[in-house]
């Protein structure tokens, strides 16, 4: 490679990512909030559930604890064959809160997270449908907050934000703040009218417009997904003027980070898995882009410890790309009040780069395995 691609070739990726991180930057300082509510339509509450037997209890609790009318909504879960306690967790907790309309369903036949919705799916009567998983437990305001998202802004999908609670330790933390970084940038592409990602755990859409939709709206042939592909559906049906994000706190659903090194690798594998599938430009552009600048990052550290001037050329990078990111990441780390996340940016940076090419490049070979069930290789 001549020396003018060298210099050429690390610019024009560089700056390609500041563009990016700065449309996502603008895009979340555009997003409204969630306006006063006086409910009035039916909402049903979806949760797939499979061996959740230490969660599902705190999960129902704080939907139990909505402040929205309990004639107005249902929560359906669907037993995703658990070999635990889950299923007798639910009925026990239906026979001690006969006041919440929550049931509970089990698959037959199909398994997995997408025939756990589509099976709740065609016995939902609310007019709005909201998601959330079963390890996550939801603020007060949530139904609410979600609600007037879709109903000021006559959206037909809503994506929400999630983060992380029990974050001690720097394991935690850097999980955290990763995570901050991806629910953050689905948030910005929302707000910048190009939406790229959304979460399962806390997503909302309307039960007519989904029943509008065309052929195989979450991909079931894919292994993981059931979120993005849904409001790519929705943003190819109805446009992006209709897909928003709910910025506001009542809104946020916590949830847990993973417990191993080796379940935060499975889980982001699992989540790389369906990237093939992709086919929206915008999203396959934005991933390629990232994917180069932490690639870049990579490769000038390691061959800055052969050749010095390498070493200068990873600290220009690293502090480019930090500098681009900042925006961004302050404003949901300040949203969620987790300022204490503020000084790992820096050291989590390179660290990030290097998990985030080894997934990107291993993520359609290696194993998948998600709760004792093979979902791919292995």
């Amino acid at each position: 490679m001549t020396a003018p691609a060298l210099i050429l070739i690390p610019l024009l990726i560089t700056a390609g990512y500041v563009l990016l991180m700065a449309l996502l930057a603008r895009g979340w300082s555009r997003l409204g909030g969630c306006p006063p509510l006086r409910p009035t339509e039916k909402v049903s509450v979806i949760i797939a559930a499979r061996n959740e037997a230490e969660n599902i209890g705190l999960c129902l609790q704080s939907l139990a604890d909505q402040h929205y009318p309990r004639d107005r909504f249902e929560v359906l879960v669907v037993d995703d064959y658990s070999t635990d306690q889950t299923a007798a967790i639910v009925e026990e907790f239906i026979k001690q809160n006969p006041e919440v309309n929550l049931y509970l369903f089990r698959q037959t036949g199909r398994h997995g997270k997408k025939a756990a919705i589509a099976l709740a799916l065609e016995q939902a009567r609310g007019v709005y449908i909201l998601t959330t998983d079963a390890d996550c437990e939801v603020t007060p305001g949530w139904i609410a907050a979600m609600v007037s998202v879709m109903e000021s802004r006559k959206a037909v999908f809503v994506s929400g934000p999630v983060t992380f609670k029990n974050t001690d330790g720097i394991f935690r933390q850097l999980q955290d703040l990763e995570f901050i970084s991806l629910v953050a940038s689905g948030a910005g592409s929302i707000g910048a009218g190009f939406p790229l990602m959304c979460n399962g755990a806390n997503m909302g859409f309307s039960l007519k417009a989904y029943r509008s939709l065309q052929g195989d709206a979450l991909r079931n042939q894919t292994v993981s997904g059931d979120d993005v592909f849904l409001m790519l559906s929705m943003l190819d049906r109805y446009g992006s003027d209709k897909i928003a994000f709910a910025r506001c706190r009542d809104a946020l659903v916590f949830t847990g980070p993973a417990g191993t090194p080796g379940d935060f690798l499975n889980q982001r594998l699992r989540w790389t898995s369906k990237s093939m599938a992709y086919r929206y430009p915008p999203l396959i552009l934005s991933a390629t882009m990232v994917f180069l600048m932490n690639a870049l990052l990579v490769f000038s550290l390691v061959a800055g410890l052969f050749v010095p001037r390498f070493m200068l050329w990873f600290l220009l990078i690293l502090l480019l790309k930090t500098l681009a990111d900042l925006p961004l990441l302050a404003g949901f780390i300040r949203f969620t009040r987790k300022h204490v996340l503020l000084w790992l940016i820096i050291p989590a940076e390179p660290l990030v780069a290097f998990y985030t090419t080894l997934v990107a490049l291993t993520g359609q070979i290696m194993p998948v395995r998600w709760k004792g069930r093979r979902l791919r290789g292995g």
